[in-house]
C-alpha cells in the first residue's frame, strides 16, 4: 500500500471509529515515509476530525460518536506528534488547558486537546484542579496563543475571573486569548468575567482558536 493509500485509509478508519486501523495506518506511514509523510497524516487526522465535527454539529453523530473519534485521534497522535516535533515542524501555536481549581471533570477537555493537536497545535494539558498561578505561570512559560479553561461545577466557575485577573495583574492579558467551556459556563458568563470566547463544545471551540491563529 503506498502512502496516498494509507492516508485515505488513516481518514476513512477514524470516521469509520475502527481504531485498529486507523493506528496501523498511521504506523505504517511513520515507519517508512518520512517527515513529509508524517505531516501528511497530521493533516489527514485534522481533515477527519472535521468531517467529525460537522456530523456533531448537524446531529448526525453524538458524544458516544464524538468521544471515541477524539480517543482514536489521540491514539493516532500519540504515534505521530513526537516524529513531527522532531522535525523541527513550526505548530499552529500552543494552547494552554486545563480544568479549574477543585472541579475534577476532564471528558471535553480532552476532547479538546486530541482535536487541536489533530489540527497541529502544541498543547499544554495541566489536567484537573489547576490552581490560578498554574495557569498563568503556564501560558507565560509557552508564550501561549491561547488559554482554554473548563468548568463543569457551578460551585467552581469564579476559578475562571481569579485566573483573568492574575492574567492582567502580571501584564499578559494582552499577549493570550482566553477560551471557557463546560457545562457550567454561558456566553453571558464568559462576557461578564472577561473572556475572549465561550465554547460550548471542543468542535467550536477548536474553530475559534484556529481563527486566532490564523490572525
Amino acid at each position: 500500500m503506498n502512502s496516498d493509500e494509507q492516508l485515505g485509509t488513516l481518514k476513512e478508519s477514524l470516521l469509520g471509529l475502527d481504531m485498529e486501523s486507523a493506528v496501523e495506518a498511521a504506523r505504517s506511514l511513520a515507519d517508512g515515509g518520512g517527515q513529509a509523510a508524517v505531516q501528511d497524516a497530521v493533516s489527514a487526522v485534522s481533515e477527519a476530525l472535521g468531517v467529525v465535527g460537522k456530523r456533531f454539529q448537524d446531529g448526525e453523530w453524538f458524544l458516544t460518536e464524538l468521544v471515541y473519534a477524539g480517543e482514536i485521534a489521540k491514539e493516532v497522535m500519540g504515534l505521530l506528534t513526537p516524529l513531527l516535533e522532531a522535525g523541527a515542524a513550526e505548530a499552529a501555536g500552543t494552547v494552554v488547558v486545563g480544568t479549574v481549581a477543585g472541579d475534577l471533570h476532564d471528558l471535553g477537555k480532552n476532547i479538546f486537546v486530541s482535536y487541536a493537536r489533530g489540527a497541529g497545535f502544541k498543547v499544554v494539558d495541566l489536567g484537573v484542579d489547576v490552581p490560578v498561578d498554574r495557569f498563568v505561570d503556564a501560558a507565560r512559560e509557552s508564550s501561549a496563543l491561547a488559554l482554554g479553561m473548563s468548568c463543569l461545577l457551578t460551585s467552581t466557575e469564579g476559578e475562571i475571573g481569579k485566573v483573568i485577573a492574575e492574567l492582567e495583574r502580571q501584564g499578559l492579558r494582552e499577549s493570550v486569548k482566553v477560551i471557557v467551556g463546560g457545562a457550567a459556563l454561558t456566553e453571558q458568563f464568559a462576557r461578564h468575567v472577561g473572556a475572549d470566547a465561550f465554547a460550548p463544545d471542543a468542535i467550536t471551540g477548536l474553530d475559534t482558536v484556529k481563527k486566532w491563529s490564523a490572525s
